[in-house]
């Protein structure tokens, strides 16, 4: 269990977090001159049934509140400290906000240095801490004569062993609140593990400043789990990861992200849900710059109101309306991902205006009425990735791309597959390609296959002597303009109907399977009469002069019927002056299949003699047979290169 102190400075957090664990987190020489605490404290308690309690002692001076922001993150308790001589003050209120905007809705109250007040006094501010803070218990101990620090160390232990371990689900992903270099190790990053697992050996992947959107690959060299040696470490746990790799301990600052390879890159441009304070001294207004904290990080950005009516003043003022669909433009990449939380204070960080959750950590430059999106990010509002899995794949919906999907969640593969298998989905069709990977309603599915197939069978309608519909036209027809996500989904749908052997692909075209060029009644009579010619000379193939002679049709004829039969298939060129049914093309290569057999390599001659043909014609039909790569010439003789292209060519 992770547990982060906060109040207002000099209210004893360092003093009880050393009666608690005999840890002094002020360690810095500066912090023990001016006696408060400037950078980030940690400290740590085993408890009677060997759970561990890690304690981040943050600092409570305004001018170090990005650090106290920094230090909460990843924290299940949090521990409200009030000096019982001074109260409640202002940077008492700030992190009880602070707390409630990163999600930190597990409190307890302390009230300190009760040795210095009357029992009145503790009496009168713990009600006055129930009424601030309804149901959190409130424990009043003196860091002095350790009177209350007991019950309030009974009561950690207690809910660190219901607590739950945390699922450490996804990629590992860590924001470094600290780096350092220890003599006989190296470079040591430390953090609260957001998600997944680390181990020893792990390559993971740095961004940091000067690392760009690539990032730095680094290897766990050595691990710490709150402040123990291990071999792993999960989400919810304090880690210190001794990394090696092209990086030193000045490249690296507070909010730099050590993740996974696999987690999504870093964006400069982030979706999110924003719950502004109410009352707030100034609007927020469209655009405005702000100071985000993000992780360990702060940085600077601008927020865009993304509903129009949370663009004027007054709605962004409003107590009736605080929270607002927004993105964030970051003035650096940071690497994100659904769930994440932020604050944000004014450019001069003199007010806290906020915070939220991150929605989408790679959004695209918005454009005005994009009413789809606005309801998809209105869907990743959801309570989690099962919930908005749901919502995003409804009827009526576009194809919920699932990589972009798991990337923003932070999902592997196995945690797609296991949310797919729930019943909750079973109306709900996958389909997987190449492209991409989808979800959407099965009904809209079959429906927009159907519709793709209906455009191929318009065009034959319309253009009943071609072929097929150009497979380009087909693809702009469906939504797949260029390259992109619709044309990649129209591509897939294709491939599946093609697979289903409801439409074919030949030479850039797509036709129905039963189709075949209509052509008119003298063109169709003298189609047949070749096809019937053609089959009564088996593999005595004719050379197209001797077509000529005996069906005395003139050369428009010729060319046509020809032209058309070539297109559909019907007939296959073997050479300048020869064409041939496939089903005799097929019996041919039966022939010399069975002439390879049993013998290394065969002849001209043997072919020849084999199929009782002519020279020439058997050379042209060998040629053929090599082009199509059924059979493949080395010097003076031929062997069988691929058995199964007969099958797959000429039927």
């Amino acid at each position: 269990m992770i547990v982060a102190t906060a109040g207002h400075v000099d209210h004893g957090k360092t003093a009880l977090v050393r009666q608690l664990t005999g840890v002094d987190t002020d360690r810095l020489e500066e912090e023990q001159r001016r006696g408060m605490t400037i950078a980030l404290g940690f400290a740590y308690r085993r408890t009677a049934a060997g759970a561990s309690v890690g304690f981040v002692d943050v600092p409570g001076h305004r001018r170090f509140i990005n650090t106290m922001i920094a230090g909460v993150r990843g924290v299940d308790l949090g521990l409200l400290v009030v000096d019982a001589g001074e109260g409640v003050m202002p940077q008492t209120l700030e992190h009880v906000r602070v707390l409630d905007l990163l999600g930190v809705r597990d409190l307890l109250a302390v009230i300190t240095k009760t040795d210095r007040v009357a029992p009145e006094q503790v009496q009168a501010l713990g009600e006055t801490l129930r009424g601030l803070l309804p149901a959190v218990p409130v424990f009043p101990v003196s860091n002095l004569s350790g009177a209350g620090i007991a019950e309030l160390a009974g009561e950690l232990e207690a809910r660190a062993g219901a607590q739950r371990v945390a699922a450490a689900r996804g990629h590992f992903r860590l924001s470094i609140d600290r780096a350092f270099v220890l003599k006989g190790a190296g470079l040591i990053v430390t953090g609260t593990a957001m998600a997944g697992r680390v181990a020893v050996g792990d390559q993971l992947r740095l961004y940091a400043a000067r690392s760009g959107v690539d990032g730095i690959k680094v290897r766990v060299r050595g691990l710490h789990v709150h402040d123990e040696a291990a071999s792993t470490g999960q989400a919810g746990q304090r880690c210190a990861l001794n990394v090696v790799g092209d990086v030193d301990r000045e490249s690296i600052q507070r909010g730099d992200m050590l993740t996974d390879p696999r987690c999504v890159a870093p964006s400069q441009r982030l979706e999110a849900r924003l719950r502004l304070l109410d009352p707030l001294p100034f609007p927020v207004k469209q655009l405005q710059p702000v100071k985000l904290y993000l992780g360990a990080r702060h940085l600077s950005a601008k927020v865009y109101f993304l509903e129009p009516e949370a663009t004027t003043s007054e709605a962004s003022r409003s107590a009736e309306r605080t929270e607002h669909l927004v993105q964030l433009l970051l003035k650096q990449p940071q690497q994100v991902c659904w769930g994440d939380r932020f604050l944000i204070q004014d450019d001069s960080e003199s007010v806290l205006l906020g915070g939220g959750v991150v929605l989408s950590p790679l959004a695209p430059q918005w454009h005005k009425r994009e009413t789809t999106r606005l309801e998809r990010l209105r869907a990743l509002n959801g309570s989690g990735p099962a919930e908005i899995l749901r919502h995003c794949s409804r009827a009526g919906w576009p194809p919920l791309n699932l990589r972009e999907f798991a990337a923003a969640m932070n999902l592997s593969e196995a945690e797609i597959d296991e949310l797919l298998a729930s019943p909750d989905l079973a109306d709900r069709a996958r389909v997987q390609h190449e492209a991409g990977d989808w979800l959407l309603d099965r009904d809209d599915w079959t429906a927009r296959r159907e519709r793709l197939y209906r455009q191929v069978a318009d065009w034959h309608e319309q253009h009943p002597m071609e072929t097929g519909m150009p497979q380009a036209a087909l693809l702009r027809a469906c939504g797949g303009i260029g390259r992109g996500p619709a044309a990649d989904f129209a591509s897939a749908t294709l491939d599946t109907l093609v697979q289903d052997k409801r439409l074919q692909l030949a030479g850039g075209h797509v036709r129905r399977v039963d189709h075949r060029p209509a052509a008119s009644p003298l063109i169709q009579a003298a189609w047949q009469r070749l096809q019937v010619f053609l089959a009564q000379g088996g593999f005595r193939i004719p050379l197209l002069s001797e077509v000529d002679r005996e069906l005395q049709w003139s050369p428009k004829v010729q060319a046509t019927v020809i032209a058309l039969a070539l297109k559909s298939g019907d007939l296959r060129q073997i050479s300048p002056k020869r064409v041939a049914l496939p089903q005799v093309l097929h019996g041919l290569a039966e022939q010399i299949g069975r002439l390879a057999a049993g013998q290394d390599g065969f002849t001209v001659i043997d072919a020849k003699t084999h199929l009782a043909l002519g020279r020439d014609l058997t050379i042209e039909i060998l040629e053929y047979f090599d082009r199509i790569q059924f059979t493949q010439r080395q010097g003076g003789t031929r062997r069988i290169r691929d058995a199964a292209v007969p099958d797959k060519v000429l039927t």
